[in-house]
Formats: structure tokens, C-alpha cells, sequence
């Protein structure tokens, strides 16, 4: 991920978050491979790629590649504040531009 900053959601940019998240949660095969990649307490997050405010892609990744990949506050503090067993943590990556979420699971 070359050239990409961190940056919010612009409040017009509020529905897409809320539908890329609402996708990726209700992604079945995606958050069994997501859980099943944190079983053994290794934090891990979900990244979704957009593009044209269309879902393109979505991975799980582990905690040191994607503060590797995304060296950004938020992002480290996401990972900080994170329970694996009470939620999701979520990238979403954007026009060149990434913002974290933690979402509950409960």
C-alpha cells in the first residue's frame, strides 16, 4: 500500500463506512477466517479495499503487518484498545486514504 494516508471519514463519507462495515461483518467465511486466525489470542484485523465506493477486496491480516503497512496513531492505538474476543478491528482503505474502526461483536 504505497502513497496511502491516514484521514478520517468526511461526514459525506459516513454512509460508505457504514456499509463497507456493514458488509465485512455480515461476510460469514470472512469473520470464521478472521476468528479462527485470532484462536490462539493474535490480534488480527480486517482490511477492505475500496475503490469507487464499491467493496473491491477483503483480507485478515495480523497486527504486525498492518502497523507495518499502515504506521499510523490511530491505527496503533486501535490495536491497543482492541479485545479479540469482543470485536472486529477494521481497515478500510480508500482513494489513498485508510481509517480504522473497532466494532462489537457482542
Amino acid at each position: 500500500m504505497e502513497n496511502v494516508i491516514y484521514q478520517e471519514m468526511s461526514p459525506e463519507e459516513h454512509m460508505l463506512d457504514w456499509r463497507i462495515t456493514r458488509q465485512v461483518m455480515a461476510d460469514a467465511v470472512l469473520m470464521n477466517t478472521l476468528h479462527a486466525s485470532q484462536a490462539q489470542g493474535e490480534k488480527h484485523a480486517v482490511i477492505a479495499l475500496v475503490e469507487n465506493g464499491k467493496l473491491k477486496e477483503t483480507y485478515v491480516s495480523p497486527e504486525q503487518a498492518v502497523k507495518k503497512n499502515f504506521p499510523f496513531n490511530p491505527v496503533m492505538q486501535a490495536f491497543d484498545y482492541y479485545e479479540v474476543q469482543d470485536g472486529v478491528c477494521l481497515l478500510i482503505v480508500r482513494d489513498g486514504k485508510a481509517v480504522i474502526s473497532v466494532n462489537s461483536i457482542r
